[in-house]
Parts: C-alpha cells; structure tokens; sequence
C-alpha cells in the first residue's frame, strides 16, 4: 500500500462515541458518523477527498465519551474497525481520560479480536520506517510517578510517541486557564530515548508546535464538542524518515452538522419581526445546531417564542440566551443594601446539611458544586464520577472484610 519511502498515517482523536450532546439522539449519531468519515478517509472513500489508502490509523484517546458507553455504540464501533481490518489498515490506539477504566478497557476487546492494536512503551513497527509508542491517558495526581520510559527502536526508524495529555507547548497557558496543563519539556527527557514526533489527543482544538525541536500537535476533535469548538478535523501523516523534514501533517476536515451563531438586539420599535429576519439571514438552519442571544429592550418577545419558530424551522437543536432577563435581575440586585444582601452559597449549604444523605453522597455534591469555574463541565463529571467509583470501591472492600 505505501511506496519505498513513505508511510501515511491518519491521526484520529478525541471521537467520544456515544456522546449524546444536548440529550440529542441525531448528536449520538453524529459522533459515530463523523468516526466513519474519518475511515472513509483512511480508506481512501470520503466523498471529499481525494488521497490513497493510508498504512495506518492512529487514535490518541477518548475513542468513547464514557466509561459506560453503551453496548449499541460499543458493537458498532467494532463493525468499523472490523472493516477497516478488513481492508488491510491497522487501527493503533491509546486510551484516554475519559474512557479509562480499572481494569480492562474497551479497547482490549478489540486487540483481542485483532481489530484495534493497543499500543505500549514498546515500539510497534510500520513498514520497518516508523516505531510507534503509545502512553495512556495519566491523571494528574499519578503524573510524577507515572513510568513513561520508552524501550528502544530500532536504529533508523522514525520514533513517534502516541500521548493523551494537555500539555504546553503546543497549548498556550495563557489563552488556556486550565490547571490541568503539563510542561511538556521535562517529559522528553523522561522518555529515557529521543523521539522524532509527538501526536496527542486531549484538546479538541487542532494546534502545533515544536518542544527542543520535536514536533507535536493535536489534530482536534472529530465532532464539535462545544459551541465554540473549531472546524472537526483529522490530520494525514506523511512519514519520509530519509528526508527533512521526515514528518508533514496535512488537515482533513469531516462534514460534520453545522452550527450557527445569531445575535439579536432588539430596538424600542422592533418586535418578532427581527426575529424572523435574523434567522433568515443565516439561512438554512434546517438541520443545523443553533445559538441564538437576545439583547436589547424589552418588548414581550420571550425565549420561548424565539425556540418555538426555530424548531419551526426545523432545526436540531436550539439554545436561546436572553440577555434581558440577566440584565433586569442584576438592575434588581444592585437594588439591594448591604445589610440584606443574600450569601447564596451559605444559604445553598445550609439547605445541603439538612438533606438526610450519607458523607460520601455530600463529597460528591461539593465535588460538582464546588468545583474550579474553569474546568470543562467533561472533567467537572469526569472528577466526580471517578471519586465516586473509589468511594465505590472502598464500600465494596469495607462491606466484604465485614462480612467476612
């Protein structure tokens, strides 16, 4: 499939099937549709593009959005691959935070019936060119004691390292407030071996840079996971280990559903009529995953009345904010003196302790109610549902000694 002196790889990331966005069925479906498109790629059969067969797949983590996902999604993600298999192209993958498990994960399943080949800190060999390493996703509290030495390659072959991290470079801490971010300089030497490129999966935002001159990069999300998520894209390896530079990321993007932005501010004169001709402007919205925000002066057209017409016009999906209504409770509020002002956490607390429930059912209330403004709302659950599967645990162990 590939010639004497290249290999292409397709770097997929960050799929989350299974994903249900908005509690929406036809978001289910996207997700596991644009995991197909990004096949059709590596096939050589999207619609959109034109490039050969590729010699290899490779999926930095987060293939599923659940630790719990489905068995319909787990069985159908396997047909994929059965015929990506099928047609002659490995699928290398690691293991990301968000499907993660104790024990074994999704992906053994389908190592075990050679669907999918699960990578390690021992090299695997694509046309004897590349030596590619692949390191599950690490928490954060582990990380200082994590093993992340590679077992050496053989001599000549491109060394690319599979990782599912935030890590700067390539992201900027700056534009990026997320303590979960790792210097990526001091992993390099923690490799134990030096390495050619590193390809992560992690941040949904497709980015690069270089790090002591080694390429890495994210190729985003195959599926918008927020509002605000660029373009869902994969990237196409181009591996030439005798040229310079060996490595060349090509962006491929997928057809994924669109979503658009409308912005409405309402005059003292203006009524549903704006309503209608901004929704026009944006046309078709048919089909598409609509954000609409009213600002303006109050003339009795209300949220309902704008979701209403957009599911009239048979949109997926529609979020309307209606700026209005914030601006008139914070006019109430400044309204307010010192002396009765409300502490709405104390008074949210107050009401939590005197609910009847068990301390570890108040842990995880505060876990989600308390946790950093800035985490993503994936790893607010993430936290929560991990320190949930503990506590899990420990009652499980507790409960045996006892009855023991």
């Amino acid at each position: 499939m590939a010639d004497s002196v290249s290999t292409r790889i397709l770097h997929v990331s960050d799929t989350h099937i299974g994903y249900e966005q908005y509690r929406n069925p036809s978001r289910r479906e996207d997700f596991f549709d644009a995991f197909e498109q990004a096949l059709e790629i590596a096939r050589g059969e999207h619609p959109d593009h034109d490039n050969e067969p590729v010699d290899a797949v490779l999926h930095t983590g987060d293939l599923f959005d659940d630790q719990l996902t489905s068995f319909d999604d787990v069985y159908a993600c396997h047909a994929a691959l059965r015929e990506l298999r099928e047609a002659g192209i490995p699928f290398y993958v690691i293991v990301g935070n968000h499907e993660i498990r104790r024990n074994t994960d999704f992906v053994d399943e389908f190592a075990l019936t050679s669907d999918a080949i699960r990578l390690s800190r021992a090299p695997t060999s694509i046309n004897d060119e590349v030596a590619l390493y692949g390191i599950d996703s690490v928490k954060k509290s582990d990380w200082e004691g994590a093993d992340l030495t590679l077992e050496p390659s053989d001599d000549g072959q491109f060394r690319l390292v599979a990782m599912h991290q935030l890590f700067s470079p390539p992201i900027d801490e700056i534009g990026h407030d997320d303590s979960n971010i790792l210097d990526l300089e001091p992993v390099l030497d923690r490799f134990g071996t030096d390495v050619d490129a590193i390809a992560l999966g992690d941040c949904h935002e497709r980015m690069g840079d270089t790090c002591r001159g080694v390429p890495v990069w994210y190729p985003g999300s195959t599926e918008r996971t927020t509002r605000d998520t660029p373009q869902p894209s994969v990237d196409l390896l181009t591996i030439r280990p005798d040229e310079s530079p060996a490595l060349d990321r090509e962006r491929m993007l997928l057809d994924t559903r669109d979503f658009k932005e409308i912005d409405i501010e309402f005059g003292e004169s203006d009524r549903f009529g704006l309503v209608e001709r901004k929704v026009e402007e944006k046309a078709p919205v048919k089909d598409t995953v609509v954000f609409v925000s009213i600002s303006g002066a109050e003339n009795g057209v209300t949220k309902q009345d704008v979701l209403d017409h957009l599911y009239s016009r048979d949109v997926t999906h529609a979020d309307v904010s209606d700026e209005r209504v914030v601006e008139a409770i914070t006019g109430d509020l400044d309204e307010i003196d010192g002396e009765s002002e409300i502490d709405v956490d104390a008074e949210l607390q107050s009401a939590v302790d005197e609910l009847e429930i068990s301390d570890e059912a108040r842990e995880l209330e505060d876990i989600l109610r308390n946790a950093d403004p800035d985490l993503a709302n994936t790893r607010r659950r993430g936290n929560a549902k991990e320190r949930f599967q503990e506590l899990a645990a420990e009652r499980f162990d507790t409960t045996t000694e006892d009855e023991a």
